[in-house]
């Protein structure tokens, strides 16, 4: 099991924060986008195989790289015929080939899923509180990620797009003893730890995000809010905030790219060239597998798709989006809503999720 911590030297790290905040690094005034008008499709899969809409709500979407299968959370009861009972919300696979629609049981939440669809993390109860689970949807079996502390508990997870490894918060629940990002192995079911507080303090170390490999985990310092990316080849440690208080939205699948928000808005900062980018009054809402888009908002719910090679921007929809939302080349994009105009025969009143597909 690889420990070994390599924090970035003072000097490089006032390196990367003046090239960070340079002119030629940061883009203070973004140029006013173009936009593309092609007509989108949009599908509403918060639905039962034949089509049936829920008659609960839905949220929390995620999508895989190539569309095939949405994530997502829902309190209808009548999107599978699974009738063993339920919390007041289910984690769902659905498979958009085939239309089937999975409810994973004893789920707390929303799921993230591997790009096959076939595993799948939640949250569920532990012994003494909630704890992160994956669930091999293919066979069932179960396990939980954490090493199943006395009073510990575990969330926040992410899984690696082959579903080998998930990233996830231990949470000790003594208050001595700060919260940390491990990462659960499940071929070799073994768990490592990859974030470093900080040696005279109980800092908790919380919101992962996964590359596709499971090589990098970038996650947040809770108290400084700084961010930090751990390359787990090398052991390596990078901070990668522009120097003020940030949160991590989310890490692309190659590991190159990291989208974050901050008081002065939303940016994108390439971890090779180290090049940033940066839109004042917008919020980003998740990253792309290559890095290529983000998908963002720049009012309380109007989501936007942008090209960051070419700047191009399309409307998606008015809602809601978490990370993993969005697909291989920002074709699709995953969102909920609550607008009934959005597809024919929409008429339960309830937050449902959508897929969006650039023409």
């Amino acid at each position: 099991m690889h420990r070994a911590v390599h924090l970035v030297s003072a000097a490089a790290l006032t390196t990367v924060l003046t090239a960070v905040a340079s002119p030629s690094a940061a883009q203070a005034a973004p140029s006013a986008p173009s936009y593309d008008r092609r007509a989108p499709h949009i599908e509403r899969v918060s639905v039962a195989a034949d089509g049936t809409e829920g008659n609960g709500a839905s949220g929390g979407g995620t999508v895989t790289t190539d569309g095939g299968h949405v994530a997502f959370s829902s309190a209808a009861t009548n999107l599978t015929a699974d009738t063993y009972p339920r919390p007041q919300s289910s984690a769902h696979v659905r498979d958009q080939a085939s239309a089937e629609v999975t409810r994973i049981r004893d789920s707390l939440t929303a799921p993230d899923i591997s790009d096959d669809g076939r595993f799948a993390t939640y949250l569920d109860w532990g012994t003494h509180t909630t704890a992160s689970f994956v669930v091999d949807l293919s066979t069932g079996e179960k396990r939980r990620v954490d090493a199943k502390g006395f009073k510990e508990g575990s969330g926040e997870a992410a899984i690696s797009a082959d579903g080998r490894y998930v990233a996830y918060v231990l949470r000790p629940q003594h208050p001595a003893d700060p919260y940390r990002v491990e990462v659960y192995d499940w071929t070799t079911n073994t768990r490592e730890v990859v974030s470093e507080g900080p040696p005279d303090a109980a800092r908790d170390m919380v919101n992962p995000s996964i590359s596709a490999d499971g090589r990098y985990i970038a996650y947040e310092d809770a108290g400084t809010k700084q961010v930090w990316v751990r390359d787990r080849t090398t052991g390596t440690l990078t901070r990668v905030d522009d120097g003020t208080a940030a949160t991590l939205v989310e890490i692309s699948g190659d590991g190159r790219t990291v989208a974050l928000n901050s008081a002065n808005g939303a940016y994108v900062r390439d971890l090779r060239t180290g090049k940033v980018q940066h839109w004042s009054g917008t919020t980003a809402r998740a990253l792309g597998p290559e890095g290529r888009h983000l998908l963002y908002t720049d009012d309380a719910s109007t989501l936007r798709l942008r090209d960051l090679r070419t700047g191009d921007v399309q409307i998606v929809g008015t809602g809601s989006a978490v990370p993993g939302s969005v697909g291989a080349k920002g074709r699709t994009v995953v969102f909920s809503s609550g607008e009934t105009d959005l597809v024919p025969g929409d008429t339960n009143g309830l937050n449902d999720v959508f897929k969006w597909t650039r023409r």
